[in-house]
C-alpha cells in the first residue's frame, strides 16, 4: 500500500465513524467509568497532512470495537495556534486531546504573550518521529554533508537555504546545525516545503533540509542527491544515506517527534490509561507497517517519557531560538 492509498483509507475509516476506545478508568469519586462518551483528538492541521496521517495511524486502532468513539477533530490555522489553544481551553477531563508535535513547544517562544505554553499540556505517548533529509541540487558538487560544511565555513554567505516557515521544526532544524557547525548561510523565505524542492532541482537553492516523505521521490528518481539523514537511524528507504550522527554531527540531531497531549490537569488515572493503550497500538505491526509507508519510524515513549521530552525540548529550542535571534 502507497501513502495515497494509506491517507485515503485513513480519512474513510474516519468518515465513517469507525474510531473507539474501552471502558478502562473508574475515577476515585466514583463516577462513571471513563470514557463514557466520546473522546475527541484535535489536529491542529487540515486532514490528509503528514500530522493528521500520523495522528490516525494511531487512533484508528486504539481499542477498537468498543461502543465508545474516538474521533479526530482537525482545526487547522494561525500556525496550529486555533486548534492547540482550543485543546489547551477544552475541559481537563480526558475527552478532549490533541496531537503533539515540536510546534506545540516552539510557540511560547515565538510570541511575545503567547496563548499557551508547553506546561499547559502534559504528554500522553509518542506515536513516530519521522526522518528528514539534508539535500542538494544533483549538479552540485558536494558528496557528503562535511563537503558543503566545509565549503560553507570557506566561503561565508555565499550559500543559500530555503526557509519553509519561521521557526518550523525545518527552519530550526537548519539553524542548529549551522550554529553547530559555525557556518553562516542565506535563508531565503517559502511558504512550505514544495515550493522549495521545486528551485532546489532547478539549482536556484544550493542546500536544504526537507521532509523525507517529500523528498524521497526526487532522490528516487534522481534530481536531488541526498547527504544525509537526520535520524537517529539509518532508514530502510534510503539505507546507503548516512545519519547525522554518522555525517560528523551528533549534536544536530533534530527529531521532528509525533504523539499525543491532553489539558495539563487532566487526571493521572486516565493519562496513564490513555498511554498504555496508545503503547499497544504503537506495538502492533499493522501500525509499524503503516507508518513505514510513511517513513515515520515508530517512537515508543509512555507519558512521564513523552512529558518528559516536550519539556527538554522546549528548553532546547527556547535557548537556540534567542540565541539565533530567530522571530
Amino acid at each position: 500500500m502507497d501513502r495515497r492509498q494509506f491517507v485515503a483509507r485513513l480519512l474513510a475509516t474516519s468518515a465513517a465513524g469507525s474510531l473507539s476506545v474501552h471502558a478502562g478508568v473508574s475515577h476515585a469519586q466514583g463516577d462513571d467509568a471513563y470514557p463514557s462518551r466520546t473522546v475527541k483528538v484535535i489536529v491542529p492541521y487540515p486532514a490528509g497532512g503528514i500530522v493528521d496521517v500520523i495522528t490516525r495511524a494511531a487512533t484508528d486502532r486504539m481499542a477498537l470495537g468498543a461502543s465508545h468513539r474516538l474521533i479526530v477533530d482537525n482545526k487547522p490555522g494561525a500556525d496550529a495556534r486555533i486548534g492547540l489553544e482550543a485543546a489547551m481551553r477544552a475541559a481537563a477531563d480526558g475527552y478532549t486531546l490533541t496531537s503533539a508535535t515540536p510546534t506545540l513547544v516552539i510557540n511560547e517562544w515565538m510570541q511575545p504573550e503567547p496563548t499557551f505554553r508547553t506546561s499547559d499540556f502534559v504528554g500522553i505517548g509518542a506515536i513516530a518521529a519521522p526522518g528528514s533529509v539534508f539535500v542538494v541540487p544533483l549538479g552540485s558538487p558536494f558528496r557528503t554533508l562535511a563537503d558543503f560544511i566545509d565549503q560553507a565555513r570557506a566561503r561565508p554567505g555565499q550559500f543559500n537555504v530555503p526557509n519553509p516557515g519561521v521557526a518550523s521544526s525545518i527552519h530550526l532544524g537548519q539553524e542548529l546545525l549551522f550554529a553547530q557547525t559555525g557556518i553562516r548561510i542565506q535563508s531565503v523565505g517559502y511558504k512550505g516545503q514544495p515550493p522549495s524542492i521545486a528551485d532546489l532541482i532547478q539549482g536556484q537553492l544550493h542546500f536544504a533540509m526537507i521532509s523525507q516523505s517529500l523528498v524521497m521521490p526526487h532522490i528516487r528518481s534522481g534530481r536531488l542527491r541526498a547527504l544525509a539523514l537526520n535520524a537517529e537511524a539509518r532508514s530502510p528507504s534510503l539505507p546507503d544515506v548516512p545519519t547525522i550522527g554518522e555525517a560528523g554531527y551528533p549534536d544536530a540531531l533534530v527529531l521532528t517527534w509525533h504523539g499525543l497531549a491532553a489539558p495539563a490537569r487532566t487526571p493521572r488515572p486516565i493519562i496513564d490509561w490513555l498511554s498504555a493503550e496508545l503503547q499497544k497500538v504503537i506495538a502492533m505491526p499493522e501500525t509499524r507497517a503503516n507508518l513505514a509507508t510513511l517513513d515515520a519510524p515508530v517512537m515508543t515513549m509512555d507519558a512521564a517519557r513523552f512529558d518528559k521530552l516536550m519539556r527538554e525540548e522546549s528548553a532546547r529550542w527556547g535557548k537556540l531560538i534567542r540565541e539565533r535571534n530567530i522571530a
